[in-house]
């Protein structure tokens, strides 16, 4: 039999824009969380804007972004302009804030194009990437327990911290599970399948928000998809929260049983309200562990507090009060950059006590960086995305399309994670703006779909 010469379809193929933006869209949604990808990651993102420059109808998806990122976008742009430190601000619009703005056109032309040339399946494709360094971790786990004979809790693989693998799973979460809504029940078991790595490789690497955050997110889609009028029956209804609920229960069982870190949470929390904030962080503990010791009769309780407010748990509320204060006196932030809550420490006391790169708040941090206007624009841009996610999700009827599920619940993931950590910056900003823009243009492509339907039947 003569074989088939494949080599012109393949040539053919690769002159196609779409097949490169594809890979390059992939590979930049893949290693985004990855630590030490840094360099990739800019040649795929400069790559795939090459690609989407040539492509009038990729530009000119852009428009679906709407005012509040075109406000964004200036504010950023200009604030380099009347901030306190104008090199150090401009350096910080292009190594960071300037990086989140290209990802949102790469996010949007991306989409235009699959959205032309393949319409089906991405968002199951995207769930994959996503996912990708959880892949890489469970393989390392996998040898570690061939080496050990254990379970190795508490390791990372080859990342720097745990949080960029709770920013992996958070998203192919999101993903995964507005695909298992949304498809019949041959389309749920891999989803499901990499849902319960994601969630694994959480557990085994003890990140305790990554692991909230993402059974969260599986019971958020799941809720917005089974509770709206019309979708199921009420007893379907009342199954469908009966089953998310003990799934999210046995699972945070499971990581209080492997971490001894979720015991004392509380305790270590509290006493990080203890105490002058700024004080504590200029001067240490000494103020309060009187304080301590009165609260807290335990020895080993009171030196395991005194180690927290240090640099534990507790030291998160204690950054975060003296970040709001912080906040209040400087109401147009400072320099835009990644230090900013350290440097304006510095200016109360030259030498604190307690070093902390940052607040660990979101949303406290990006006011230090770029002001209390710059937060609010980008809380309205969150907001902005979620009112079209919704507005599509009630118009669609009983069959939600699972990019009106994603632009619902990316938006509150993102919003709310920005309370218990500081992702509004590097490579988490250009993961959340990536994906925000991509749903947003596909959920735009498909009401086009849906109006060209009804005035077809009219």
């Amino acid at each position: 039999m003569e074989e088939k010469d494949y080599s012109p379809a393949i040539k053919q193929s690769l002159r196609e824009p779409f097949v490169w933006a594809a890979v390059l869209a992939g590979v930049y949604l893949a290693v985004l969380p990855m630590s030490n990808t840094i360099a990739l990651r800019s040649a795929a993102l400069v790559g795939l804007l090459l690609v989407l420059v040539s492509q009038y109808r990729a530009i000119e998806a852009v428009r679906h972004l709407g005012w509040s990122v075109a406000v964004w976008a200036i504010y950023l742009i200009l604030f380099p302009m009347f901030s306190n430190d104008h090199v150090v601000a401009w350096q910080s619009f292009t190594g960071q804030w300037g990086r989140g703005l290209l990802a949102m056109l790469a996010g949007a032309g991306a989409a235009t194009l699959w959205t032309i040339s393949k319409p089906r399946k991405d968002i199951f494709v995207l769930g994959v990437l996503s996912a990708a360094p959880i892949f890489v971790h469970l393989i390392l786990v996998t040898f570690q327990i061939i080496e050990t004979g254990m379970i190795p809790w508490g390791y990372w693989g080859r990342e720097t911290h745990h949080a960029d693998l709770g920013y992996a799973a958070g998203h192919a979460v999101l993903l995964l599970s507005s695909v298992m809504v949304s498809g019949g029940k041959n389309n749920r078991i891999w989803p499901a399948t990499i849902i319960l790595c994601c969630v694994s490789s959480l557990v085994i690497a003890r990140s305790r928000a990554g692991l909230a955050f993402a059974v969260s997110s599986v019971l958020l889609v799941l809720l917005l998809a089974y509770l709206r009028p019309g979708a199921v029956q009420r007893k379907k209804r009342l199954t469908v929260i009966a089953v998310s609920l003990l799934f999210g229960i046995a699972i945070f069982a499971l990581a209080f049983k492997t971490d001894p870190r979720w015991n004392s949470t509380l305790d270590k929390l509290s006493a990080g309200f203890l105490g002058n904030a700024m004080q504590i962080q200029c001067e240490g503990t000494v103020l309060i562990e009187a304080e301590i010791v009165k609260r807290f009769v335990s020895e080993d309780q009171k030196n395991t507090l005194i180690d927290s407010v240090r640099s534990g748990d507790a030291s998160r509320i204690t950054a975060l009060r003296a970040g709001l204060e912080l906040a209040l006196m400087n109401p147009w932030g400072s320099d835009g950059s990644r230090q900013a809550f350290a440097r304006l420490l510095r200016r109360e006391c030259a030498e604190p006590a307690i070093q902390m790169a940052h607040t660990h708040n979101g949303w406290v941090d990006t006011v230090l960086a770029i002001g209390w206007v710059g937060g609010v624009l980008y809380l309205i841009v969150l907001v902005s995305f979620f009112q079209k996610g919704k507005q599509s999700y009630q118009a669609n009827g009983p069959v939600v399309n699972p990019w009106c599920l994603v632009l619902v619940a990316l938006p509150v993931f993102w919003l709310i994670r920005g309370l218990t950590d500081s992702v509004y910056r590097d490579h988490m900003l250009e993961m959340q703006c990536f994906l925000m823009a991509y749903a947003l243009v596909r959920v735009e492509f498909f009401k086009a779909v849906l109006i060209k339907r009804k005035l077809d039947s009219a």
